[in-house]
């Protein structure tokens, strides 16, 4: 008969067996592509998912485009990818996604001195960032979902002009956390006074970028022009420390990233994934984890409140819209 020990061991041995390999790694993209002549603008491309993003597209080939509000961490980054990479061909440029006008700045500098754009990344989010805009919304949804709206639509011209002789990828940095609710307009609205609430509107406002895909596949039809919603996977980086939180937020934090979220690496995968499959086009709109196309909860997938969200958002941002939207 077996000892009491022998069964614990066992079965502690399992138990890390399953850690290391479900938990904190995740699947591998592998592809034999180059990107070579190919243009990627990552927002938020100097931290975390971003970075490790960025660093792959890189090592491919391609002339890679990091915009983000800090500058000088950026260029820090771009020093890292260069070294890592081999790959010279980086740039960074400034970009503040909750800022309209820093938007449209961005986007006219890009279009005049970038002559290509094959693949768009809305990496860039926030989790605990606390008050309002001054049109209104929260700070949250403004830069994870209006922001990136605005930027696409801006690009879009290019992007479209770039589809007819190059296919064409747009990535949105989406989250499981979509699944903590249907969507509530008032919430928008509202300002977080927790670190729970924070994270109620950061799950709202990672629904409204599954919203925001699959409505936008709908407009792009004849276009060669794909989307895609990307869930990462929980991944350590700096997106729990975008604003004030308690030492015990901190703990748990802390806790929870050492033990059960992944490096930077594994959440550029789906990414990869979807910007490289040959396959991954005839599922364009679709919601993407762990480098395979996922099930959505039932009210993600309603096409009424992606339709209202749709008109919404033209609604806050139609003063920098470009007129045919």
């Amino acid at each position: 008969m077996l000892s009491r020990k022998f069964v614990y061991l066992v079965f502690a041995v399992l138990l890390a067996y399953y850690w290391m390999n479900y938990i904190k790694r995740g699947p591998i993209y592998k592809t034999d592509k180059r990107l070579d002549g190919k243009t990627v603008l990552i927002t938020g491309g100097n931290v975390g998912v971003g970075k490790a993003t960025a660093i792959e597209f890189a090592k491919l080939g391609a002339k890679v485009l990091i915009a983000s509000r800090n500058v000088i961490k950026s260029q820090k980054a771009k020093d890292e990818i260069v070294k890592e990479s081999g790959n010279s061909n980086i740039r960074v440029m400034k970009l503040d996604l909750g800022d309209f006008s820093s938007i449209k700045s961005f986007a006219e500098k890009f279009n005049k001195e970038e002559e290509h754009l094959h693949y768009l990344i809305n990496n860039a989010g926030v989790t605990h960032l606390r008050g309002l805009t001054d049109y209104g919304y929260n700070r949250i949804m403004a830069i994870n979902h209006f922001g990136p709206f605005l930027l696409t639509h801006l690009l879009m011209d290019k992007m479209i002009r770039q589809s007819k002789t190059s296919p064409v990828r747009i990535i949105n940095l989406a989250s499981a956390a979509y699944m903590f609710g249907s969507f509530n307009f008032e919430m928008m609205h509202n300002d977080s006074d927790s670190w729970y609430k924070d994270f109620i509107i950061y799950g709202q406002s990672k629904l409204a970028n599954i919203y925001f895909t699959s409505e936008l596949n709908k407009t792009l039809e004849g276009i060669d022009i794909t989307t895609y919603a990307v869930h990462p996977g929980g991944i350590k980086s700096e997106l729990g420390f975008n604003g004030p939180i308690g030492w015990s937020s901190h703990l748990i934090h802390l806790v929870i990233s050492t033990f059960f979220l992944r490096e930077p690496i594994y959440g550029a995968q789906t990414t990869l994934y979807c910007a490289l499959d040959d396959n991954v086009t005839q599922l364009s709109g679709n919601y993407f984890g762990e480098t395979t196309m996922q099930a959505l909860k039932d009210f993600a997938k309603d096409e009424a409140v992606g339709q209202k969200l749709w008109q919404e958002t033209i609604k806050v941002t139609k003063d920098y819209l470009p007129k045919e939207v």
